[in-house]
């Protein structure tokens, strides 16, 4: 079988990186093609060389048998290409509707009758009123509304007609129903046999026709809208994505976001779909919706690269892995014909421990007490409600929920990103609701944000600036006003090279990193100084299994150097793996707080969908 798109000897050269060294591969039509690798390990690289957002070096990509010379993504969506990106490409404050058809708005118009008919109804009533001003009685004023709707009607049944044949599109609904309008009106005076009165029917006909282009573009823009909801709602029901066209982007979950960018593609006809990172943000229940909706694609057709870092997600939903390492492909398998251990082993160059090795825990004073804290979200509804938490020195507090459920507002208030709006929070003895940042900070908390990009880094500020920003103005990397470089550079090497930062040179900024190193960059900043107290969201979140388990041990040694951990994430096996005890987060609650070697799995799922534990034996009841 022909494969629907081949790569040959693909090679991608940056400033002191070879991204990509001489990759081969291809995929085949109805194929879910994964890549593995470590971050930094070249993956996204070659998806933005086959979206055109970078061009290759060396080496050339075959599309159904035929040499692909693309450039750009236009080159690429031409192709039937279309990539949803690891961070979504979307404008929040605009529909779902109006970020599909984004740089893809109807051109041409499609032919209605129901559309001429309301053009003609609309000339009509204006050549009604135009005639009132210039004809003398009512029968003449019936005349020519009739006649001037009739002629719209025409002309513009016309005009639809020819920028549905020809490239021109709209644009002549504007030029030639204004022009006609105008001359028709003028006929129609001579018509009348008004002729002292043409002048005043010119005059209204030119009025007429400066008004019919913005009232024309008002109605085709409500035609392509309407035919872009409708084209939207098809695909949805055809690939089992349910998403609402009229709904506003920042009002929607994550997981429905993904589905926007889904269904992007295949409003542009996309064939070949590339997938980078696309369960990062993701819930267990989102990413199992995801699954399911790239099953139906491939049962009709297409095919997808899919890059992820879990192995798990490998075995799930791939019929063939690609493993990437340095920038080659050192491997391919069948999920079927190998081990997650195997996997891990190709990815990272050596043997990988998928198990955290964590001996008990040697509890001391509470280092973190919440005691009814209450908060809202930005559009003011209450999210967090009555918390009430506490935790330890030298123990590890995992806080586990489907995300939404007041689990981000909780570590932002913690933090002080978010004013709470009810009860207490103290650290070390000192109350600290709502203080600021820099306050928590300099009580020796450390925060590992949800959102990198937003909340962990300065994306255009270079390496060693993000890697002070909580100690910048501090010795030894400042003497009173004087931030000493020096210092910043010894002490960002050291910490870039410790945490395996992928990067050419500290001094590049934040964004040139792929999203797994903006995410080792902001845990070494928080790692590398002296805390009491350790605040992680999601920490592991877009790394690859390598880097995982170096961070798994790094947040148990801090346990075991007497730091309080407070854990959030949404991967119950990270949860289960890492905490000493576990509180489980409902509709903005704690519905309950367990020991993690005394739960299974089976009851945090059901604590996790409201349930709590009633006893000692776990037995389960649901509120």
């Amino acid at each position: 079988m022909t494969p629907i798109l081949e790569v040959r000897n693909a090679t991608k050269r940056f400033p002191g990186v070879l991204a990509n060294d001489q990759i081969s591969f291809s995929l085949n039509e109805g194929e879910i093609l994964a890549f593995l690798g470590e971050n930094g390990a070249g993956k996204s690289t070659l998806m933005n060389i086959l979206y055109g957002l970078y061009a290759p070096d060396e080496g050339e990509i075959e599309i159904r048998g035929k040499i692909a010379d693309i450039q750009e993504p236009n080159d690429a969506i031409g192709l039937g290409i279309g990539m949803v990106h690891q961070h979504f490409q979307l404008v929040p404050v605009f529909t779902v509707a109006e970020n599909i058809v984004m740089g893809a708005e109807p051109t041409r118009p499609s032919f209605s009758w129901r559309n001429v008919g309301l053009a003609g109804a609309g000339a009509a009533v204006l050549f009604l009123v135009g005639s009132i001003f210039a004809l003398d009685n009512v029968a003449q004023w019936l005349v020519a509304a009739v006649a001037g709707g009739a002629a719209v009607a025409g002309i513009f049944a016309l005009v639809m007609l020819l920028g549905w044949l020809t490239k021109f599109g709209f644009r002549l609904y504007f030029l030639i129903t204004g022009l006609g309008s105008a001359a028709l009106l003028a006929a129609l005076a001579l018509i009348l046999g008004r002729a002292g009165q043409i002048p005043l029917l010119v005059f209204v006909a030119l009025l007429f026709a400066a008004a019919s282009c913005p009232a024309l573009e008002v109605l085709t823009t409500a035609i392509y809208r309407r035919a872009a909801a409708a084209r939207i709602r098809e695909l949805s029901e055809q690939y089992g994505l349910a998403v609402d066209p009229d709904a506003i982007v920042e009002n929607i979950p994550v997981g429905v976001q993904q589905r926007v960018e889904i269904i992007k593609t295949l409003y542009r006809e996309a064939e070949i779909l590339i997938l980078d990172e696309p369960t990062a943000v993701l819930t267990p229940q989102e990413t199992e919706e995801l699954f399911e909706i790239l099953r139906s694609l491939t049962d009709q057709g297409k095919s997808i690269m899919f890059i992820t870092h879990k192995l798990k997600e490998i075995m799930a939903i791939a019929d063939r892995v690609i493993v990437l390492r340095d920038g080659r492909v050192v491997g391919e398998r069948r999920p079927e014909e190998t081990t997650r251990e195997e996997l891990a082993e190709m990815m990272v160059g050596r043997e990988v421990s998928l198990v955290v090795d964590k001996g008990p825990a040697s509890p001391g004073d509470v280092v973190l007490e919440v005691d009814g804290l209450t908060a809202d979200d930005a559009r003011g509804h209450p999210v967090v409600r009555g918390v009430d938490l506490f935790v330890r020195a030298g123990e590890i507090l995992g806080v586990a929920g489907v995300q939404g459920n007041g689990q981000t507002e909780l570590v932002e208030v913690l933090t002080g990103l978010l004013p709470g709006t009810g009860g207490s929070v103290r650290i070390l003895g000192q109350d600290v609701t709502n203080a600021s940042p820099r306050r928590i900070t300099e009580l020796g908390v450390a925060h590992v944000p949800e959102d990198r990009q937003q909340d962990g880094l300065v994306m255009t500020f270079p390496i060693f600036d993000n890697l002070v920003l909580s100690t910048y103005y501090l010795e030894p990397f400042a003497k009173g006003p004087v931030i000493q470089f020096e210092e910043v550079y010894e002490y960002a090497d050291r910490v870039v090279k410790e945490f395996d930062v992928r990067t050419p040179s500290i001094i590049l900024p934040a964004q040139t990193l792929s999203g797994g190193n903006q995410q080792k960059l902001i845990v070494a900043r928080e790692f590398s100084r002296p805390v009491k107290l350790m605040i992680a969201a999601q920490p592991t979140r877009g790394l690859d299994v390598g880097s995982v388990e170096y961070i798994h041990s790094q947040i148990v040694q801090k346990r075991d150097n007497g730091v309080a951990v407070l854990l959030v994430s949404v991967e119950l096996d990270e949860i289960m793996a890492l905490s000493d005890r576990i509180a489980v987060m409902y509709e903005g609650r704690i519905v309950g707080t367990v020991d993690a070697d005394k739960v299974t799995r089976e009851e945090l799922g059901l604590m996790m969908a409201g349930a709590h534990l009633e006893d000692e034996k776990g037995e389960v009841t649901v509120d």
